[in-house]
Formats: structure tokens, sequence, C-alpha cells
């Protein structure tokens, strides 16, 4: 009953379909449920299979607010136990470190009719979310470049004000959030959390950043009112009810069921937490009115780490969320009978190959002092987080890897001659430097041909200088990801965001700059010619003796190869040469006992309703 929301004639119904399940074809678990009692040894043997008149009895609960479609729909005294086991294995104030390990996948839907396949599609997945990220170019632009990965799919979701929960919950287990675990549990740990101080220290420090761009400011008091507000929205007790006649979206029947109040890109931090596993969400950036004009940004698309949980006690495998007109759902693949053919993954950078935003990434620590350190540009410095060290904690949190795209699906790379040719604004420092280098070369060679033997001496310094600056831009020409980095690093600190002020301020870019650390550098290695930075070639020691106080903190000598790997291909990227997709890689290998069950059931109820339906077109 009190899953049911004490719907006597809900629970009757689920209890007279529990009761032809033999006990025997189910886990053991099934006869442990708190809320179920032992089924009688004497029940008949030979029950072996089930009938359900699925559609039938959905029709008989109309009160239940819930999707009028999809999985947990079809095999509904399955989930409750489910459920039911879920919630006996949940404590009040921690989950399970071992629950959030399952990843949900769909049926292989190629071996049906092309009919049927589109039936269960219409039935279980979001559509309009689907064509709308697509056509965004921020969902399944992964597949398209590179077959080898599967294309991820939105689940259909209730749209009751508790989607990110329901989604989380169909990305692992792969039914909603009925008896909300998910949300007390969420709420629980902003309330009284152990990373609870912690959590609220990253939400202040990015909001403080967000505040800054409009110049607003709060008071304590304000700043108090606001994370009460959204210990608030993260309550489990419901807002309102519709009434019968009211309205309702996301796909949801019309019923007096609760409705919950929408959660922001916080609770999606904290829920990463819960779950200890890595979130990330697949969104669009800008949300857009009927004739396609951006109006608004969409904050919610991103990385979400468990950032106060040790990486080895998370999970590595990310759910994967996506979040379209106000809406989440979950997003999966499909299984496949030859798993090996194509890959699960989630890429980590958009289609133009630029990391993700990773949200409350930064902890000021618990001796920051807010209204006070917010004004201290050395201690503002030091929590500036460069690309490496970003890199760094997808590394430590995920299992990344680099999927190589083939030659024929690439995009254009930018001629060598021109470094911008494709780049866009991110690199035209880059080129203007290179281009005044080219330009003093030429000009200084021109002008040492024909002078008299009273300027030999000046010919030979001049030349000396040629040869140093010429090797530099033959570095850079040769090894343009690398020079990249490099040019960034003095010009914008890497990639859009990522802006490292004292460094910036302290290299604009004019070409004179470079051209005193490549004297420099000349003198101290040949093996450092033509860049500071250059991956691969220089001792960490000597890297470090030639960088301030910024770089030393951004150091990328002091994580692991992978990482470094990482930022050379990414840089590469930027500058056009993109041969490889960034991605997390989504293990499907865990699932939980009641899987097979579920989509057993389902698939029996779809064939039938599918049946009808077609029988039903064929009188009309």
């Amino acid at each position: 009953l009190a899953g049911k929301n004490w719907d006597l004639t809900a629970a009757l119904n689920d209890y007279e379909q529990l009761r032809q399940v033999h006990t025997a074809n189910l886990p053991q678990v099934f006869n442990e449920g708190k809320y179920y009692k032992q089924q009688e040894p004497e029940q008949p043997p030979q029950v072996t299979k089930v009938e359900r008149p699925c559609l039938q009895r959905q029709d008989d609960i109309a009160q239940e607010k819930r999707l009028s479609r999809g999985i947990s729909h079809a095999s509904s005294a399955i989930v409750s136990l489910a459920r039911s086991h879920v919630a006996n294995e949940c404590s009040n104030e921690q989950f399970p470190l071992e629950m959030p390990i399952y990843t949900f996948q769909l049926p292989d839907l190629s071996v049906y009719s092309e009919d049927f396949r589109s039936f269960i599609e219409r039935d279980l997945i979001e559509q309009a979310t689907m064509v709308a990220l697509e056509q965004a170019g921020r969902l399944n632009w992964w597949s398209t470049v590179c077959t080898s990965c599967k294309r991820l799919l939105p689940l259909a979701t209730t749209g009751d004000g508790n989607c990110l929960l329901h989604a989380a919950s169909l990305g692992m287990w792969g039914f909603h959030d009925r008896d909300l675990v998910l949300r007390k549990a969420l709420y629980t740990m902003m309330r009284s959390g152990a990373e609870r101080e912690a959590l609220k220290r990253r939400w202040r420090w990015q909001q403080t950043q967000q505040n800054k761009e409009v110049c607003l400011v709060y008071t304590e008091e304000e700043w108090e009112r606001e994370w009460n507000e959204l210990l608030k929205l993260a309550s489990s007790e419901p807002r309102t009810h519709f009434s019968k006649n009211g309205g309702t979206g996301g796909g949801v029947d019309n019923s007096e069921d609760p409705v919950y109040e929408s959660l922001e890109e916080f609770h999606v931090f904290v829920l990463a937490h819960i779950l200890r596993r890595p979130i990330v969400v697949v969104a669009d950036t800008m949300l857009r009115d009927s004739g396609g004009e951006a109006f608004a940004p969409i904050p919610f698309g991103g990385i979400y780490l468990p950032l106060e949980v040790l990486p080895n006690r998370c999970h590595c495998s990310p759910l994967v969320l996506a979040y379209d007109q106000a809406h989440f759902s979950a997003l999966v693949s499909m299984e496949q009978k030859d798993q090996q053919r194509e890959q699960a993954v989630i890429p980590l950078t958009d289609s133009e190959h630029k990391l993700l935003p990773l949200h409350f990434a930064v902890d000021p620590g618990k001796d920051w002092e807010w209204g006070k350190d917010d004004n201290d540009n050395t201690r503002l410095a030091n929590l500036i987080l460069s690309l490496e060290a970003k890199l760094n904690l997808l590394h430590s949190y995920m299992n990344v890897t680099w999927i190589r795209i083939p030659s024929e699906t690439r995009a254009p790379l930018a001629q060598p001659e021109s470094p911008t040719a494709s780049a866009g604004e991110d690199v035209q420092s880059l080129a203007d430097s290179m281009d005044s280098d080219r330009d003093s070369i030429c000009s200084n060679s021109n002008g040492s041909n024909g002078k008299n033997s009273k300027e030999k001496e000046k010919d030979k310094q001049r030349k000396d200088k040629d040869k140093t600056r010429t090797d530099s831009v033959a570095n850079k020409i040769g090894s343009l990801s690398k020079t990249l980095g490099i040019k960034l690093k003095k010009n914008m600190g890497g990639l859009g965001g990522l802006v490292h002020g004292k460094m910036s301020r302290a290299n604009s870019g004019n070409g004179k700059n470079g051209d005193t650390v490549e004297k420099v550098k000349e003198k101290k290695s040949k093996s450092r010619k033509g860049s500071k930075e250059e991956s691969g070639h220089n001792s960490p020691i000597e890297k470090m003796n030639t960088k301030s106080f910024s770089d030393k903190q951004a150091d990328p000598w002091k994580y692991s190869t992978d990482v470094k790997l990482s930022l050379n291909i990414l840089r590469a990227a930027m500058q056009g040469e993109r041969k490889f997709i960034f991605a997390g890689l989504l293990l499907t290998s865990h699932r939980h006992q009641f899987h097979e069950e579920m989509i057993g059931y389902y698939l029996t109820s779809a064939q039938e309703r599918f049946n009808a339906e077609q029988e039903q077109k064929r009188k009309d």
C-alpha cells in the first residue's frame, strides 16, 4: 500500500499479479522483501508462466501518475519488488556504494520486424528530445563521425518535477524513482550529510563567479536564503496535486498524483555524490524560441564529478542524462549480439571538440573568508583550474578513452600555412604571433643581402638572430599542436573559459615576448627551443625553472602520461586536427537481478499491444 501511495485498488492488482509468479523462477530476494510475505511452500511447482493482462490492468489504475507506456508500465509487479529491494538496502544516511554500479540497456531491437521495432521505439523513446538534441548537434554526433560508437537513446520519463531522479533511476535500474528513494537521499545529504559544508562552498564559489558577471553581490543573509531555497527544492514533500482535469507534461496521464519542485544543476552535482559516480548531462547551450532564436542560456549541460569522494571509492562509469525543454531523460544504449562491434561511450567534449563544462570543480577551502579573499587576486589565481588540471580530474574519476575518427568522416584540417583557417578566434593570437615571426625573418633576410663590409659584425648578429627565429618558427609549423598549447597558455591560458589572467597580461601575443623566451631557451638548452612547454622533450625540472607561479600550479608533468597525451590531442583538435574523440567509457555489464524479468514481461506486453493495434488497423 505504501508503495502505491495507499491506493488499495492498485496494490491489490499488483498483489494478484505477484501471486501468479512462481517463486522458483525468481531471485531469492523476492522472498525476502520487507513489504511482502514469503510464498507458502505448498505453492504448486508446475506454474512456470505468467499470464499478464497488462493493458487491461493499467487501464484500471488511472489514478497513478505514470507514463502510459514503458517497461515499468508493463511489469509493475516485478518493478515493485525491485523498488522494495533498492529501498531496503538504502539507509537513511548514505546510499550504498554497491548500488549505483548498474547501467540499464535497452534490448536488441534489431532482431524484430521493422514495424514492431518502430512500435517499441515510440513506446520507450522520448522522440522529441532525441530529435531536438540531435538537430542541435549535442546528441549522437559521435556515432555520425565514428560508426564504432553506439547511439544513446533518451528513455521516456515522467514529468512530475522529479524527472531528474526518475531519469537517474531509469538509467541505472530501468524504473522510475516512484518511492522517492533518490530524492530523499538527496535531501538528506544537503541537510546533514558529511559533505554538506564542502558542497555548499563549491556551490557558493560557482554562484559567486556567475554573480560577478552581472555585477550582483549577495549579503550573508541572502546567501543563506538561497541555500535554504535549494534545500527546500530538494524536499520529497509534494508541491501540489493535479486535478483530474488539469494539464500535465512529459507524456504522463492526467491524475491526482503529487508534483514536486523542479531541481537545479547543483542538485545534479549532489546526486553524483549520492551515487558516487560521474554524471554527464547532454543539453543544448541556449534556450530557443519557436523560430530557433536563442534567448536564454541553459546551464545544465556538462560534467558533474563526485569530487568530495575519493576516486577509488567511486564507480567510474558515468550516468548519462539528457536535458531538453526543462525535462530530464535517461540516455541509454541498446544491446547487440556482437558487443565488440560497437562500444558505448559518452564524449567529454562537444562536437567542436571543446571540453564540456566541469561544474562545481572549485572548493576554495575551509579557511576562505567570503567577501575578503574574493578580492585577493593572488588567492583567486590559485583557484583557477587549468585545462590539464581538469583533464586530470576526468582521468581520475572515469575510464576515459580516445576513439580514432575514420579519415573519411574527419572535419577538414587547418592548412599548415594558415593555422587559423578553421580554428576560429581561439587561436588568432597564435596566428598573429607566428605571422609576426615570419615577417621578421623575411625582412631581416632581405635586408642583410646587400650589406657592405662595415656591417659584417651586425650581419653576423642578425644571422644568429635569424637562425634562432627560423628554428623557432620551424618548430612551430612542424608541431602545430604543441605550439598551440604554448601560445594559448600565454594569450588565453588554455581553452575558452580557462583564462589565466596573470599569463594573459604578461604575454599579450605581440611577438616580442615570444622572441625573448626563444633566446633564453636557445641559450639554456637546444632541446627546448621553440616552446617552454613542448610535450615529451623537456624534463620537469628544466620546465619548472622557467615557469611563473601560475604556470607551476598547472604543470602538466605533475600528472600522468595519459593526461599529457589528452592535453596534446585536445590542443591539436583546437587547431583543427580532429582525429580522436575524447570520451568516457560506459560499462554495461552490471545489471540488477530483475533486469531480465522486466525486459521479458515488457516485450510480451508490447507484442500483445502491437498485435491488437495491427488488428485494429486491418479492421479500419
